[in-house]
């Protein structure tokens, strides 16, 4: 045979010998051989090694033949070392199970061997190097071994169980036990090949006989649970899902090991201590070894690689046993701790695992376990509902403190959903912490006196309401608890942190001690008694009078959001200002604060601090003056002593403390001064030299408007302050609208004495004695002022006249008010008011009376007279209006202008007597108006000897004051303008009489004729024609010696009309002159005017009227006097000034000259 060398050489050959376009194998790379030999010479060496190779072999197989290989098997055999790597028990049945097992076998042979498939008896339990009992047999496959380490596998391989005692112990010890061994005896079949399988040598029967060790399950004696599902309990069990890791320190492994049966025990087995009945599923198997990687879920368990490889998860599941209550009790006690439970699990007996070949292996396991606790605490969370604190105990204040509390307690129940934990009795001993950001302060120990349990039932996750009894014993004698009050006064929120153990009572016989409480609970703080406000608040008044300040009573309500309730009892308080500080008075009252609304009736007496005259200051006299204007002030009330001065927390919690709040105004609406009349009002308006307005760009108004007025009001306090007090004196800044509330300017006064009676419903007047100017803010203001003003001068009735204080500006009465506290100075007090003033209707009602009218000058272009009337001015205003000019008008012509030097009018009805000058200067259009103004004036003419009606009507001119100038435009003043009967009663005509004198044999009708005339007037007059008829009296009689006519002749008797008129003159103030006279020494005998005819009169013609025989008849029943009507025209100059009249005149005196 040729060996594989020869044939690879043989086979390259032939290679390259039908390949030769290929470089020769030996070739170096450009394809030349370095040996540069013939292929003669190399096939002639390769024979040669050939043969040499061939006579090696057959020495070494005559060597061989001789060696004894039954022998050197044996002791291979023998001295191999064999190590199980794993063993796997798999289908058990009643007299086999499956094996896999894994060796490692180090065989120190430098041959290789191949075993045949062969049957191994397993012995078991032999002593001292005895084989033992053989407990089964099983067929190991092929194998074949190499010198050094190999690698056996025996798959499926069926170990029958033989001998089932033997069984029982070695399965027994292999759970049981650290360490087992156990032998394998049987015949091996060899195969032995060398050179290549050129020698070979079969062997067999060759005796195996190995005790083999492997570390066995140790008991199972590290078992860690990983998770207690108790959610499948019901109303009547307590059912349990245990998943556990159980660590395997064997190379063996079961698959399965049955439906395990176990029972638990707390803390170790005993007949008390039984606490759970306990079962696997029917597969449950072992199936990872101590090399293997753990079930993830194991793995995880550990951070480190403690529980990296071995753990098997094994799930349980069973029922805990009500029979060993204090077991049981102490078990849950510990779960529900945070504490881990030492428990000793053993296998049931006599049937410890369904897996008949493993039952009496595993009867006797005692495997301790670690039960986890609950991963949430019993109690997760707690809730105040309710907080309150007893009184302080006036012994033992600093020692303890009674708290009455209802919690609500979320708890976790680890039954699940369909099984309660039901709750009887608590019992809790915690130190309370107060939390302040990274630090705690223990404020003392809390301990449960009693406990209601309102709500029991704890079913998975839920709350349960504990009303509680309990004392707080104080650290440091209650000076941090103090600290924590305050705070929870002060802050929006406080936390507490509760640190103790409970006790608990469940189900009326478990008894659950020492489980933690470990809870920190946010409770909601007072929020700095932010929301506390003033309800109710009275001044009552009365007392001794002598005593300084005034009771106050006043009930405060203040809101508690939080759940404390605290009785604190009787309190002393300061009043003051929240921004100064300055104090008001004192309080004090009993305060019991409880959650929600709370009302606090407090007393006390308000009694600030005065200045030397008595003058509070002005940051009080605000306060005051913010209450009656319906303004909120901000107060502070500071809590300076309590009804237990030696309590210690209460001091720390409360003393000092400011409480912050809003005192409210007097509800809106209220008016301290109401009904406000305006008794006088005096106005005065003049040029103002400034013309400038009180603030914006300059603005033109040239008039300056000063009142001063009377008013009367009441002053009433509102109900709720009754205390004794006087007004002294008072000013006044306010806003003086029209009755469409449009500003008219504002007046503001300086300090005026007042009049005030309380007694006699708050009656209040001011009379002001300095007059104040107003003020205009703009040409709106300017204009309706001249508004107002018009409607004053020309409306009838009431005109409104209101009076308001702007809050938006420093406005309001400011009165100086005594009280039993001290001078209020208040401020900007608000004042409404809508005064009535009667209008001055353009002076109709009563009209206007011209007193008196004087003829100053007659100049050729117009007369200046003087004038007199009387005004009754109907209203309350009383006005000085300065220098006016009004048109005179008659028959709506005008016939002149008025002028009032000084227009001042007094008010209320009272007269006021005004003189001006009367410029008479008709236009030329209006003259023959004039002539009926002044006939009418003289003689009654036109108006049938009554007062003739003229106007008064002033114009844009009549003033230069722009404030007034519409009023003065819209007026105009009827008037009557008397005749000069009324105006002169003793000199009522221009003709006071009149002498006849005898006329000529020759001239009968020609009457000569001497008027006496007379002049009430400053100017001269000079008649210059006259054309008078003359009426006689037809029936005449003497009352009281007086003549008087009843009756005139409808025709006229005469016609005094001379044609050659001398004119007559008379002078000023002449009270009676005669024109003319004749006879001898006839000026002696009458007054004759100046300029006046002596010794010829002019003739009054009478021949056209009555026969010679009635002038006779005249003459001679004339002998008393002759009553006569005139009627015509009389020419005359008044002064420079000349017109004509017509003239009307009844009971002219007519006589005869006697001379």
């Amino acid at each position: 045979m040729l060996s594989k060398a020869m044939a690879k050489d043989a086979n390259d050959g032939v290679d390259g010998a039908h390949e030769p376009l290929l470089p020769y194998a030996g070739a170096n790379s450009i394809g030349h051989d370095p040996r540069k030999r013939d292929p003669a010479s190399k096939k002639y060496i390769r024979w040669i090694l050939y043969g040499v190779l061939a006579l090696v072999v057959l020495v070494l197989v005559r060597a061989l033949a001789k060696i004894p290989v039954r022998s050197i098997a044996k002791s291979s055999i023998r001295d191999a070392q064999m190590t199980i790597k794993r063993m796997q028990l798999m289908h058990p049945q009643a007299s086999n199970v499956t094996l896999n097992i894994t060796l490692v076998l180090t065989s120190p042979s430098a041959f290789g061997v191949q075993i045949d498939p062969t049957t191994f008896m397993l012995k078991y339990g032999g002593e001292n190097g005895g084989e033992g009992q053989a407990v089964g047999s099983l067929v190991a496959p092929k194998m074949e071994i190499h010198n050094g380490e190999n690698i056996i596998v025996f798959p499926n391989s069926t170990l029958a169980i033989d001998n089932r005692t033997a069984w029982d112990a070695f399965a027994h010890d292999m759970i049981q036990k650290p360490d087992v061994q156990y032998t394998l005896v049987g015949a091996l079949g060899l195969h032995i090949r060398l050179l290549w399988g050129i020698i070979s040598f079969d062997l067999d029967a060759i005796p195996f006989n190995k005790t083999l060790s492997f570390k066995g399950l140790d008991g199972m004696k590290k078992m860690q649970i990983a998770d207690i599902d108790m959610t499948a309990s019901t109303p009547t069990q307590v059912v349990a899902k245990i998943r556990t890791c159980l660590y395997n320190p064997s190379i063996t492994t079961m698959l399965p090991v049955g439906k395990l049966c176990l029972r638990a025990h707390y803390p170790t087995v005993g007949k008390e201590t039984l606490v759970a009945a306990l079962a696997t599923s029917a597969d449950a198997s072992i199936s990872v070894g101590s090399s293997d990687a753990s079930h993830p879920e194991c793995a995880s368990l550990s951070d480190s690689n403690d529980t990296a490889f071995g753990y098997n998860l094994l799930e349980l599941e069973g029922v805990m046993l009500g029979t060993n209550q204090d077991a049981i009790s102490g078990l849950i006690s510990k779960y529900l701790s945070n504490t881990p439970a030492q428990l000793t699990v053993v296998a049931c007996h006599p049937q410890a695992t369904s897996v008949d070949i493993y039952n009496q292996a595993m009867q006797t396991l005692s495997i301790p376990a670690i039960l986890p606790p609950q991963k949430d605490p019993l109690v997760g969370k707690l809730f105040f509902q309710s907080l309150a604190l007893d009184p302080p105990d006036k012994v033992n204040a600093n020692v303890h403190l009674g708290i009455n509390t209802a919690l609500a307690v979320e708890a976790t129940s680890p039954l699940g959903p369909n099984s309660a934990l039901t709750l009887s009795e608590i019992h809790m001993s915690v130190k309370l912490y107060a939390r302040k950001q990274l630090d705690e302060v223990l404020l003392g120990e809390l301990s449960a006196l009693e406990v209601d349990i309102v709500n029991g039932r704890l079913v998975e996750r839920s709350n349960i309401t504990v009303n509680c009894t309990t004392e707080l014993r104080f650290e440091k004698d209650g000076a941090p608890f103090g600290e924590f009050v305050r705070d929870a006064v002060v802050k929006d929120t406080v936390d507490l942190r509760l640190e103790g153990h409970l006790n608990v009572v469940a189900h009326d016989v478990l008894k659950l001690s020492g489980l933690p409480l470990n809870v920190t609970t946010t409770l909601v703080g007072m929020h700095d008694f932010n929301n506390v406000s003033i309800i109710d608040f009275l001044l009552p008044g009365g007392g001794d009078p002598s005593h300084q300040g005034e009771v106050i009573k006043t009930d405060i309500a203040i809101w508690n959001p939080s759940l404390f309730a605290v009785s604190i009892g009787a309190l002393e308080m300061e009043l003051g200002m929240e921004a100064t500080g300055e104090s008001l008075g004192q309080l004090h009252g009993r305060m019991v604060l409880t959650p929600g609304d709370n009302r606090l009736p407090m007393q006390g007496t308000l009694l600030p601090k005065r200045d030397s005259g008595g003058r509070v200051s002005d940051a009080v006299a605000d306060f005051f003056s913010k209450y009656l204007r319906s303004e909120p002030s901000n107060v502070a009330v500071t809590i300076t002593g309590s009804e237990y001065p030696d309590c210690i927390w209460l001091q720390k919690a409360l003393i000092g403390m400011k409480i912050g709040t809003v005192f409210p105004g007097v509800k809106p609406g209220f008016q301290l001064i109401s009904g406000i009349n305006m008794t006088r009002l005096d106005v005065v308006l003049k040029e103002d030299d400034t013309k400038l307005l009180l603030r914006g760009p300059p603005r033109s108004t040239n008039t300056q408007m000063l009142v001063r007025t009377s008013l009367g009001a009441q002053v009433k306090m509102p109900p709720s302050i009754q205390i004794p007090l006087n007004i002294t004196n008072l000013s006044i800044a306010l806003t003086m609208e029209n009755d469409k509330s449009l500003p008219l300017g504002t007046l503001i006064s300086g300090r005026e004495v007042c009049e005030f009676n309380q007694t006699d419903g708050g009656a209040f007047r001011l009379n002001m004695s300095t007059y104040y100017p107003i003020k205009f803010n703009d040409n709106d203001q300017v204009a309706a002022m001249a508004g107002f003003i018009t409607d004053l001068l020309t409306k009838e009735g009431n005109i409104v006249m209101q009076l308001a204080s702007d809050p938006k500006t420093n406005q309001g009465a400011f009165p100086f008010v005594e009280t039993r506290m001290g001078m209020l100075p208040l401020q900007r007090i608000p004042i409404k008011g809508a005064p009535l003033i009667p209008g001055m209707n353009s002076f109709t009602n009563p009209p206007v009376e011209i007193l008196g009218v004087d003829i100053e000058k007659g100049l050729r272009s117009l007369m200046v007279l003087t004038m007199k009337f009387s005004i009754r001015n109907p209203s309350v205003v009383q006005t000085k209006l300065g220098s006016l000019q009004f048109d005179v008008l008659s028959e709506n012509a005008r016939m002149g202008a008025a002028h009032i030097e000084d227009f001042d009018l007094k008010c209320c009805g009272e007269e006021t007597i005004l003189s001006g000058k009367f410029d008479f200067a008709p236009a030329d259009a209006d003259l023959s108006t004039a002539r009926r103004f002044l006939s009418n004036f003289v003689s009654g003419y036109f108006t049938g000897g009554k007062a003739q009606k003229i106007a008064i009507r002033g114009t844009q001119e009549s003033t230069t004051l722009d404030i007034l100038q519409p009023a003065l435009k819209a007026l105009t003043i009827p008037s009557m303008l008397p005749t000069l009967a009324d105006l002169f009663p003793k000199m009522p005509t221009l003709v006071a009489s009149s002498v006849l004198y005898t006329p000529s044999i020759l001239h009968l009708s020609q009457i000569p004729t001497a008027l006496r005339l007379q002049n009430p007037f400053s100017e001269s007059i000079l008649v210059t024609a006259v054309d008078l008829e003359l009426y006689p009296c037809e029936d005449q009689s003497k009352v009281d010696g007086k003549l008087v006519c009843d009756k005139y002749y409808t025709e006229p008797l005469a016609h005094f009309a001379p044609s050659k008129f001398a004119p007559m003159f008379v002078p000023a103030n002449s009270p009676g002159c005669f024109t003319c006279c004749q006879g001898v020494h006839c000026e002696q005998k009458l007054p004759i005017c100046p300029r006046g005819s002596v010794g010829e009169c002019m003739h009054a013609d009478v021949d056209s009227f009555f026969s010679p025989e009635a002038i006779a008849a005249l003459f001679h029943s004339a002998t008393s006097g002759l009553l006569m009507k005139v009627n015509g025209t009389i020419g005359a100059s008044i002064g420079d000034y000349a017109t004509q009249l017509w003239y009307q005149q009844e009971g002219l005196l007519v006589s005869i000259a006697k001379w």
